[in-house]
């Protein structure tokens, strides 16, 4: 398994134990769930906040990531407003609890889970009662899934967030599906916990050369136009370079994060709470390598 620093392992630990209630229980079906069709048999499914995928083929339905028992019941009925087609699998998108809860729901419906070796070795070493087991793995930085005449691409670039972190490409949609990586028009989530911010970087330069149109988001809203990678990717590079401004121009270590304002994002959700929040982030990656 990847080796992580410590101060790592204790940011992500205490966001996976705040999910666990979630994760454990059903939840009740919230309102305002509301089915997207992205493109002909591709779908979003969510609440407003938060967001899985599905994709209908002549030989079964194929999800994206499963939440928690509640919110992965609610997705099951809405496929079934759409298809009666069976479920044929339910594929994670990475190790994390709060996106992966509740497979159980689909795996009685019949369906295989996937995920990435990275993902399943992972979840091995960290059981827990509300997420289920991969039945089978995928390795390397890219496989195909194909069902009845339809086809998704798993990418995996290397370490960005979590462990196996994939991102779902639909070549003939032109689409992708990409969980915690982009999230429209809002800052990096709090102290970015297991994200790696270089390498997140990277991962966005290199998904922006895939061939697609439009970007199935896991939060805050259902899909969005290609451009909203680089817009991610242009905010964490606007954010490493402000961090850096500061180190030339003599800025004291500590004040930094305090130091900091990017005001082309200050409408940007999350801007005011967790703005110092990232720059500490980026500071003890440029500073300490972690």
């Amino acid at each position: 398994m990847t080796f992580r620093p410590l101060v790592a392992r204790l940011i992500v630990t205490a966001v996976l134990l705040l999910t666990l209630g979630a994760i454990g229980s059903p939840v009740a079906a919230q309102q305002g769930y509301q089915t997207t069709e992205v493109a002909p048999g591709l779908y979003s499914f969510g609440d407003g906040f938060t967001y899985n995928a599905f994709m209908v083929t002549d030989d079964g339905v194929i999800v994206m990531d499963s939440m928690n028992e509640g919110f992965a019941t609610a997705s099951l009925e809405a496929i079934r407003e759409v298809t009666d087609q069976p479920i044929r699998y339910l594929v994670y998108s990475h190790n994390h609890y709060d996106h992966i809860g509740g497979g159980d729901v689909f795996k009685a419906e019949g369906a295989t889970i996937l995920s990435h070796e990275a993902t399943a070795d992972w979840l091995a070493a960290h059981p827990n009662p509300g997420v289920a087991m991969p039945d089978e793995t995928w390795s390397g930085s890219e496989s195909t899934l194909e069902l009845g005449g339809s086809l998704i691409n798993l990418r995996h670039f290397g370490a960005n967030h979590g462990e196996g972190m994939t991102v779902f490409e639909f070549p003939k949609e032109k689409a992708i599906f990409t969980v915690d990586l982009v999230v429209p028009e809002r800052v990096a989530f709090t102290y970015m916990p297991d994200f790696f911010p270089a390498e997140w970087e990277r991962t966005l330069a290199e998904m922006a050369e895939l061939d697609f149109e439009q970007v199935m988001f896991a939060h805050n809203a259902a899909v969005g136009p290609a451009s909203s990678v680089t817009d991610q990717l242009t905010y964490l590079q606007d954010l490493r370079g402000a961090v850096f401004a500061e180190f030339e121009a003599g800025t004291p270590f500590m004040e930094i994060p305090n130091t900091v304002s990017l005001p082309q994002y200050e409408d940007w959700m999350g801007y005011d709470e967790w703005l110092s929040m990232n720059v500490w982030r980026v500071l003890l990656e440029i500073a300490m390598g972690v």
